[in-house]
């Protein structure tokens, strides 16, 4: 049975999503379709390394200032409440307190619930007088031997600075950054009982108005992100989990970016190529600065893609490799507006109201894509009902109710 986690993969996979159907197929012309592999798309990243240096992440915790967050209710899911924010909220310091993973957050299960490229997800219960807490606990692997430990630790730390300040409905909690007893470095995150979105769409079965519910919340928890001066570059089903509650979290930051300070007007432009193959935006691919913020609005308009008709519309968004895409490609850019505003690749996608939306996010041009501001501002969007912020919701989700069940029991 498959697990919702945060900032893993899911393990086994199941057979990923096939390209798009029979209608948009190559012609016999043009370079053969190209055959999915049998597992989900591997994450890529481009880091450049730094020069070899004495650094010890327990030391870079301990001296100067300290990784200070407050943890709220909500990154404690247990059988009462997965996702439920309190009043009460007590300090978490990374790196501060000699207790041990386990003392902290409980004995982390053997048998691991998601699996990445640079980390192992377990499950941890913690007993608390009577009631039952549960944590993914991340493990990031070892340093490698032709890695300096200013790299390593660079990598351990990007991504906990960043999760640890975010804190919204729709963002996977990030409760501490610990050791556990063989001092591995551990991501303590909120359990998701839910499952991911992944396993909702290849399960099938979604209701329109479910569909509709995970896109905005989805789109709220980017708005917030970018309202905070992060980037995610690497939205997908595999990083977006559910609670038992309806909420839908966007988790795995191992891929984000920081594109404006606080006290900063000027965005930053990113490098490097990052993500997952199929929800990589086209000038990623080109090698030169790009805004990724944009990046995530394109990531956004293929999930949504999935979430409809359970596929992808291509495998890369380069013209020159995929044949669905450069397609796709050329009619957004034929002179005859009639066939630019609406392309075949996404002229049966429904409600009808969503085509203009979703083609102003899968603009090939960044220049002319919508932002986040301009896709929330969307009337479609504004009339979407999100169902754990009404009385009388229209949907349930569920895979994640059934999932959050099977883990929680029937106080889910």
């Amino acid at each position: 049975m498959s697990a919702g986690v945060a900032g893993g993969k899911l393990v086994p996979p199941p057979a990923a999503f096939a390209p798009a159907g029979r209608e948009r197929r190559a012609s016999k012309s043009e370079a053969p379709v190209i055959t999915p592999s049998p597992k989900k798309p591997a994450s890529v990243h481009s880091d450049k390394g730094e020069s070899s240096h004495k650094f010890n992440l327990k030391d870079l915790l301990a001296s100067g200032p300290k990784l200070n967050r407050k943890s709220s209710q909500r990154s404690t899911s247990s059988k009462k409440s997965d996702s439920d924010a309190g009043d009460g909220r007590g300090k978490s310091v990374a790196g501060e307190s000699t207790a041990s993973l386990t003392q902290k957050y409980g004995v982390c299960q053997k048998i691991a619930i998601g699996k990445g490229a640079t980390s192992v997800v377990r499950l941890a219960h913690k007993w608390d007088r009577t009631e039952e807490k549960l944590y993914a606990i991340k493990e990031f692997r070892k340093r490698r031997k032709n890695e300096s430990e200013k790299e390593y630790v660079k990598k351990l730390t990007a991504e906990f600075c960043i999760s640890s300040t975010l804190h919204h409905p729709n963002i996977v909690e990030t409760v501490d950054l610990v050791q556990d007893e063989a001092q591995h470095w551990c991501e303590v995150m909120e359990f998701c009982p839910g499952g991911d979105l992944y396993a909702a769409i290849k399960k099938g079965g979604m209701s329109p108005s479910e569909v509709e519910c995970c896109f905005k919340q989805i789109l709220n928890g980017v708005s917030y992100l970018h309202s905070q001066g992060v980037a995610h570059r690497d939205i997908k089903p595999e990083n977006l989990f559910f609670d038992t509650k309806g909420h839908l979290k966007i988790g795995d930051y191992g891929a984000s970016t920081v594109y404006r300070l606080p006290w900063e007007a000027t965005v930053h432009m990113s490098t490097g190529l990052c993500g997952s193959e199929p929800y990589i935006a086209p000038e990623q691919f080109l090698g030169k600065p790009y805004d990724a913020r944009l990046v995530d609005i394109w990531a956004i308009g293929i999930v949504y893609y999935c979430l409809h008709f359970q596929e992808l519309p291509w495998r890369a968004a380069q013209p020159s490799s995929d044949p669905l895409y450069s397609s796709y490609a050329q009619a957004c850019a034929n002179p005859n507006p009639t066939v630019s505003s609406c392309p075949p690749t996404i002229n049966n996608l429904n409600p009808r109201a969503c085509r203009s939306l979703i083609r102003k996010m899968l603009e090939p041009d960044p220049r002319h894509r919508y932002t986040i501001e301009d896709v929330i501002a969307h009337p479609w969007i504004q009339g979407i009902d999100v169902c754990h912020e009404t009385t009388n919701a229209k949907h349930v989700h569920v895979s994640a109710r059934a999932m959050g069940m099977a883990y929680l029991g029937n106080g889910a």
